[in-house]
C-alpha cells in the first residue's frame, strides 16, 4: 500500500459526503479528501443526504453548521439513528466558521465526532483521517 502525508491509502475507495452550500469551502474540502483517496459527493443541502448514506461505502459525512442552520441538530440525530439501525459506523464531522465563538463546542455537544473550523487546514483534516479507519 502506498503512503502519502502519513495517511494510508486504501485500494477500494471509501466515500464521504460533504454538505456545504459555500462552493469554495466545499470544493476545497473535496480536493483535500480526494487527495487522501476518498471518493466525494458534494451536496448543498441535506435533502439528498439520506439516499447517499444508504451506500455502505460511505464512511464519513461532513456537515456545515451554517448550511444546515436550524436543521443541524435534527440531521445529526437522524444520521446517528440511521447508523444504529443499519449497524454501521459513519464518522460525522461538523464544519463551522473559525470566527464563530463557541461553534466547535456546540457542534461537539450536538453529537459530531469531530469539529473542523473553516478555513480547513490540511493538518487538522489529516489528524481526523488518521484517527478514523476509512478502509
Amino acid at each position: 500500500m502506498a503512503f502519502t502525508n502519513s495517511i494510508e491509502k486504501t485500494t477500494a475507495k471509501s466515500k464521504a459526503i460533504v454538505v456545504d452550500n459555500n462552493i469554495i469551502n466545499a470544493h476545497y474540502l473535496k480536493k483535500m479528501l480526494t487527495d487522501e483517496g476518498l471518493e466525494i459527493n458534494v451536496i448543498t443541502d441535506a435533502s439528498q443526504l439520506f439516499s447517499l448514506v444508504d451506500d455502505s461505502s460511505v464512511k464519513m459525512v461532513f456537515l456545515d453548521s451554517e448550511t444546515l442552520g436550524v436543521h443541524l441538530k435534527d440531521t445529526i440525530s437522524k444520521l446517528q439513528d440511521f447508523c444504529q439501525s443499519d449497524n454501521r459506523e459513519i464518522t460525522i464531522v461538523g464544519t463551522t466558521s473559525y470566527s464563530l465563538a463557541g461553534a466547535r463546542k456546540k457542534l461537539l455537544s450536538l453529537g459530531v465526532q469531530f469539529a473542523l473550523s473553516t478555513p480547513i487546514y490540511k493538518k487538522h483534516l489529516s489528524d481526523i483521517l488518521s484517527i478514523n479507519t476509512i478502509a
